[in-house]
C-alpha cells in the first residue's frame, strides 16, 4: 500500500478507484483495519476514489521521530491525520465517512473544516457530550464502556500492553456476536496492531477521552474547539445498530440539537457494532445518497 508523508506523520493507506473519481474517505475505528470496508466498497459507484487510511499506530502509519510532540491518541490528532493527508492528496472536497474511532475522528473534521466536507456518513459512536442522557441512562453508558475506564487504571493499561490481543479478541466477540472473522483476515487485523505505537495510541485515546491523560500542546487550540462540542454543519447520516455491544442506543437518538441542520438516524435491527462489516448495504446506500445528493445540486 502507498505511504504518504504529512507534516508530522507517515500515512499508509488503501486507494481504490480512478484518480479523478470522486473522492470519499473511509476511516476504521478500533479494533480493526481498512479490510473492514471492503463490502462497501464493492457496493460504491465506479467513478468513486476510495481512499481508506490505517489510523496512526496501524500497519506502517506512524507518527515519525522528528515529530515526537505530535504522539497522541487525542481525537484532534487523528482529525489532523485526515485534513493533512486530503492535503497531501490535493483533495479540496470529498465525502467522509468513519466508523467508532473513525467516527470521533470525521465529526471533528466536521468541526474543524466543514469547508471540506460535501457530506458525512458516521457510524456506532454518536457525537455530542450526552448531556441529553438521564442518571439511568448514563450508568448504563458507563457500563458498556468499562474498558475505557479500565484502561485509565494501571493495571488494566500495563495487561493490554503486554497483550492487546486479549482486549482485541473480547471485543470483536461482544460487541458484534454474530460477526466472525475468517481466521486469515483475523491474523492480519492483528498484524497490523503488531507495531511499537498501537497500544500506546490505544491507552492514550481512552485516557484523553475521560479526562484521565492530557493532550499534545501541538493539538491544544483544535481539541479546546472540540471538547465544547460545537454544532456540526455538514449533511449528516448516522447508522447505529441495534444490538451494539458497544454504544448504548439513548446517546445517539437524543443528540439531534447537535447537528445544526439536523442528521438522518438509521438504526438497524439486530446489527451489532461493526455495521460496515454487517450491513454493508446499509452503509453503501448511506454514502451513495450523498453522492447523488451532491450530482443533484451540482448538475453532474
Amino acid at each position: 500500500m502507498p505511504i504518504v508523508s504529512t507534516p508530522v506523520a507517515d500515512l499508509e493507506y488503501h486507494d481504490d478507484g480512478p484518480a479523478d473519481g470522486t473522492p470519499v474517505l473511509l476511516l476504521h475505528g478500533f479494533p480493526d483495519t481498512p479490510a473492514t470496508w471492503d463490502g462497501v466498497l464493492a457496493l460504491l459507484p465506479d467513478d468513486v476514489r476510495a481512499i481508506r487510511p490505517m489510523l496512526r499506530g496501524v500497519g506502517a502509519s506512524r507518527v515519525r521521530d522528528d515529530a515526537a510532540d505530535a504522539r497522541s491518541g487525542q481525537v484532534a490528532a487523528l482529525a489532523a491525520d485526515v485534513l493533512d493527508l486530503a492535503d497531501a492528496l490535493r483533495l479540496d472536497r470529498f465525502l467522509l465517512a468513519g466508523h467508532d474511532w473513525g467516527a470521533r475522528a470525521a465529526h471533528a473534521v466536521a468541526v474543524l473544516a466543514p469547508e471540506r466536507l460535501t457530506g458525512l456518513v458516521t457510524i456506532a459512536t454518536p457525537y455530542g457530550d450526552r448531556g441529553h442522557l438521564s442518571a439511568a441512562e448514563r450508568l448504563d453508558d458507563a457500563a458498556v464502556a468499562w474498558y475505557r475506564y479500565w484502561l485509565c487504571t494501571e493495571a488494566g493499561a500495563r495487561a493490554f500492553r503486554t497483550d492487546p490481543t486479549a482486549l482485541v479478541r473480547w471485543a470483536w466477540a461482544n460487541w458484534s456476536p454474530s460477526l466472525r472473522l475468517d481466521p486469515t483476515e483475523e491474523q492480519a487485523m492483528l498484524g497490523a496492531f503488531d507495531t511499537d505505537e498501537f497500544a500506546a495510541d490505544v491507552v492514550h485515546y481512552y485516557r484523553h477521552g475521560a479526562g484521565e491523560a492530557p493532550g499534545s500542546p501541538r493539538y491544544a487550540s483544535t481539541q479546546a474547539l472540540l471538547d465544547t462540542w460545537p454544532a456540526i454543519t455538514v449533511p449528516t447520516t448516522f447508522l447505529i445498530g441495534t444490538a451494539d455491544g458497544c454504544e448504548a442506543l439513548p446517546a445517539a437518538r437524543g443528540n439531534e440539537a447537535s447537528f445544526a441542520i439536523g442528521r438522518d438516524l438509521v438504526e438497524l435491527p439486530g446489527v451489532g457494532h461493526f455495521v460496515q462489516r454487517e450491513d454493508p448495504v446499509a452503509v453503501a446506500a448511506a454514502v451513495r445518497a450523498h453522492l447523488d445528493r451532491v450530482r443533484r445540486a451540482t448538475g453532474a
